[in-house]
């Protein structure tokens, strides 16, 4: 009788394995996996092939790419059983492909609607019907098929989109306030990227004559002692705050303005890089427009000392007074030098981090700890970091885990919270730990800042990732990738000059970029590993086709979309170059009028590349520095590498009309390669070693699929050539990084 219980249990294990389980459940799940879950069908053909479902715990996208009866016929209401696998595509998380979907029974009611904010938009409702209210949808005339429109509400703002089958296309843009309802999808390679609200029919937006607020929350006159915060409302009201030193905003409301459409309130009485969260709100009789808590910051005591550093030559014949450095294989010494200026707190959050050819940075932090220092580390699961494993066991350290996206910052902050505000620092810019990022092969940057408000606004970051106010990390309440919140202070005053802070995936960094390339009114300088985005070409093409003398390079045009090249080749010509000197161009950055001192200099540098990877599911982080010396600074190791670099020509127009996508660059285990359209035959790709060695090389069926995911993982890092190949017309070549 044992026996035969045993061998039932033995047949059964693979099927209770695919057993019936919540959508939640089956979210936090494994890619790869094959679930069954129940729900009810959010809608019908109107958003194409792609089914949402949702049960009381959450939803998911159950894509019909195998045309299966039931999903075709599926509505609004209907309530249907699934089998399948679990897959992201371009970071969303849908069942696909389905093997067998079941119905269960038809008119069933739609789950409750949830009413959130844009700001809301997140992994946590992903794939789940939403309510925003009080909404302003930017854009004339009538609704284009396949568009992304920004909308905005309450001071916050979104993207709605419309699709090929959805009945609103062709009907117009409501000019008014609006409630709009849909269901909350993401997708990685939209003009904007990241969460968009997929609206169905005209139900899903409705008039609305409330109050609202009607521009974001702006911060001005930031001074040790207060700050001023501004926006405007579609009628009048009141201008009132709701503020505190934590989110339970403690510390009451605060009048300004009042009966008006332009709002202004005054915090004052404050104290030198003190936080305050504010949640700002207009009251017109009996209706309240309110926005989503903020975070704002008050000037520091700190000088606002700042020093860049860079890895490769530079050009000190257009300094307009202070030189740009380059430190020689030296980065690793500078680096170990501010580690030893810790005297209470060291927080380091890094991507890669080796030992390699490097000074004894891991002997430093250890010294720190056994000083006395309260140490935390932040690092990439996936990357390699050796110089981890020499670390004092008690420090505390975590990873991004499953996030879906890599841990790519590289910052430390050096004793934000000392009754010394010259001892807080912050360390960033694009530089990995590794001995091609430091010793002289990659071209890279470092920015290091002496003010206390930035080093606590870090340090909020650090602690959203960290989990932890402590000295131990806590992985139950970290939050990394599109988990985040946009929970740090943005605006800065640092040595008199206006400084912004923004961090990925829940700053909508890509937006920051595209502002501050908007900035330039004579000259915009663009120096950056990649663009995948084509928002970001379309931008500096605006550019440059006004006038500005617009100049662009990047590490190689196969980091870039085939459609980003060609954007760039005719907008920029001569102008638009390809890194050549050796290792690979690592910076993420852009200049602005660095010579017209009367039309706001600035510099836009960090870890954020230009993809779309960094702007919805990687940990980063960005700063724009408002200052005429620092863009200079930087404008002299620009046009060192631009001299040194090669027109890009762009004649394949095959490549154009296929449009072959890559990501992510830089990778470590897989590579993600995905075809616009079917090749016509087999299709072969190869990765070549920087000395030509053949080192990986698949074929694959170009008639059946046109996405592939190739293993790297047993690969070396370094530098690497890919080429894809039909044997005919179809020849691409990117360069490719693996860390």
């Amino acid at each position: 009788m044992k026996n035969i219980l045993i061998l039932v249990l033995i047949i059964l294990i693979p099927f209770i394995s695919k057993s019936q389980t919540n959508i939640a459940a089956a979210r936090a799940m494994t890619i790869g996996t094959t679930v069954t879950v129940t729900g009810i069908v959010l809608n019908g053909s109107e958003l194409g092939n792609v089914r949402y479902i949702q049960d009381t715990t959450a939803g998911i996208a159950v894509y019909n790419a195998s045309a299966n009866a039931v999903l075709s016929a599926a509505i609004k209401g209907d309530k249907i059983t699934v089998t399948g696998v679990l897959k992201n595509y371009n970071s969303l998380l849908e069942i696909d492909p389905v093997t067998t979907a079941t119905l269960v029974s038809n008119a069933q009611p739609l789950p409750q609607i949830q009413i959130i904010t844009p700001l809301v938009m997140n992994e946590s409702v992903e794939s789940e019907v939403v309510q925003l209210n009080h909404c302003l949808i930017q854009g004339t005339g009538n609704f284009v098929a396949n568009t992304n429109y920004t909308f905005n509400s309450n001071g916050e703002s979104g993207q709605l989109r419309t699709v090929t089958t959805c009945p609103l296309v062709g009907q117009p843009i409501p000019i008014g306030a609006v409630n709009i309802s849909g269901i909350v999808s993401q997708y990685s390679f939209t003009g904007s990227g990241g969460y968009q609200l997929l609206v169905r029919d005209g139900l899903d937006i409705v008039p609305d004559f409330s109050i609202l607020i009607t521009s974001p929350i702006v911060i001005s006159n930031i001074t040790t002692t207060g700050f001023t915060l501004n926006w405007t409302t579609n009628i009048i009201g009141s201008s009132q705050i709701q503020y505190g030193n934590t989110t339970n905003l403690e510390l009451g409301i605060l009048n300004g303005t009042s009966n008006t459409t332009n709002h202004s309130v005054i915090v004052n009485g404050a104290s030198a890089s003190e936080i305050f969260y504010v949640r700002a709100f207009s009251v017109n009789s009996t209706d309240t427009a309110k926005s989503a808590i903020q975070t704002y910051i008050t000037q520091s005591n700190s000088s606002g000392s700042t020093k860049v550093y860079f890895t490769r030559s530079v050009d000190n014949t257009v300094s307009t007074g202070t030189n740009a450095i380059t430190l020689n294989s030296l980065i690793d010494d500078t680096l170990i030098n501010y580690i030893n200026r810790s005297k209470y707190t060291l927080d380091i959050a890094i991507y890669n981090f080796s030992t390699t050819n490097l000074a004894n940075i891991t002997g430093a932090i250890n010294a720190a700890k056994n000083r006395g220092v309260a140490v935390r580390i932040i690092h990439d699961n996936a990357a390699s970091n050796t110089g981890l494993t020499g670390l004092d066991a008690a420090i505390g350290q975590i990873s991004n885990g499953n996030s879906g996206g890599i841990m790519h910052n590289k910052f430390v902050v050096i004793d934000a919270n000392s009754l010394n505000p010259e001892d807080a620092i912050v360390w960033t810019g694009s530089t990995n730990w590794t001995d091609l990022q430091i010793n002289n092969t990659d071209a890279n940057n470092v920015i290091i800042i002496h003010d206390q408000s930035l080093a606590k606004a870090y340090e909020i970051e650090f602690e959203e990732m960290y989990g932890s106010s402590g000295l131990l990390p806590n992985v139950s309440t970290a939050k990394f990738g599109s988990y985040k919140t946009n929970n740090t202070p943005h605006e800065f005053i640092i040595g008199g000059k206006r400084v912004e802070l923004y961090f990925s995936p829940s700053d909508s960094v890509t937006e920051r970029i595209i502002d501050a390339i908007g900035t330039a009114n004579n000259e915009l300088y663009v120096e950056t590993n990649l663009i995948t985005k084509t928002n970001l070409a379309d931008a500096i093409s605006n550019k440059a086709n006004a006038g500005v003398i617009t100049k662009a390079m990047v590490s190689s045009p196969g980091t870039c979309t085939p459609a980003v090249v060609s954007i760039l080749t005719l907008a920029l010509g001569n102008n638009f170059k390809e890194y050549i000197e050796g290792g690979i161009l690592h910076h993420k950055l852009l200049i602005a009028d660095p010579n017209f001192t009367s039309s706001d200099p600035l510099v836009l540098t960090g870890s954020h590349n230009w993809s779309a990877s960094a702007e919805s599911v990687n940990d980063e982080n960005t700063l724009v520095v408002h200052d005429a010396t620092i863009a200079n600074i930087y404008y002299q190791e620009f046009v060192k590498r631009f001299g040194l670099s090669l027109v890009i020509t762009n004649n394949n127009e095959e490549l154009i009309k296929t449009k072959i996508n890559t990501y992510p660059n830089p990778c470590s285990d897989f590579l993600n390669i995905e075809i616009s359209e079917k090749i016509k035959t087999t299709i072969m790709i190869n990765l070549f070693d920087i000395s030509g060695k053949l080192v990986l090389s698949e074929i694959e069926n170009g008639i059946d699929k046109n996405s592939y995911l190739i293993n790297i993982s047993k690969l070396n890092k370094g530098l690497y050539i890919l080429k894809i190949t039909d044997g005919n017309s179809l020849n691409f070549y990117q360069k490719l990084s693996v860390e």
